[in-house]
């Protein structure tokens, strides 16, 4: 296991980590329950002065979706990582919403980033477009130059051209 993951055997319920519970309660983004309106319910809950990054990959508000993954599906939805909640517009948030569903299904579908492996040592087939392993690499997009910045303790990998910081 690397970073922060972890391998956990218990009899049911008798698990009471915290991140566990929260994340157990909440839908998976796989699944049809984590629709459009529980995702636009989650902007409800006070958190309009957190960056993009903040929101989505911190407090278990979406289970299982950390900075790894954050990546490209802020590329996908051309979001700066660095872009406060409240600067978003109604089209932002559904563009962020569908590439969070489209981009984590693809990654599952593939067994995982191309950046980690599984139990087994396999590289997952998804390949990354941000990512420390694509910094060298022009954007895919526009063919500028990726950036990686040191962002609320992890990297950020985007696209300065084609994810700007708004507001």
């Amino acid at each position: 296991v690397q970073r922060y993951g972890g391998l956990c055997a218990f009899p049911e319920g008798t698990y009471d980590n915290k991140y566990y519970l929260i994340a157990k309660a909440k839908p998976s983004p796989l699944t049809a329950r984590f629709d459009e309106a529980y995702f636009n319910a989650l902007f409800d809950e006070g958190a309009e002065k957190l960056s993009v990054k903040a929101f989505l990959a911190t407090e278990q508000r979406i289970p299982g979706l950390g900075n790894g993954v954050l990546q490209d599906i802020l590329f996908n939805a051309r979001i700066n990582p660095r872009t406060k909640l409240q600067a978003l517009s109604d089209a932002d948030k559904r563009a962020l919403f569908a590439s969070i569903k489209y981009t984590l299904a693809e990654m599952a579908e593939k067994g995982g980033r191309d950046t980690e492996k599984d139990l087994f040592g396999n590289s997952g087939e998804y390949e990354t477009l941000m990512s420390n392993k694509t910094l060298e690499k022009p954007c895919p997009r526009c063919g500028g130059a990726v950036v990686r910045q040191a962002y609320l303790g992890g990297n950020v990998y985007f696209c300065p051209n084609c994810q700007p910081v708004k507001g």
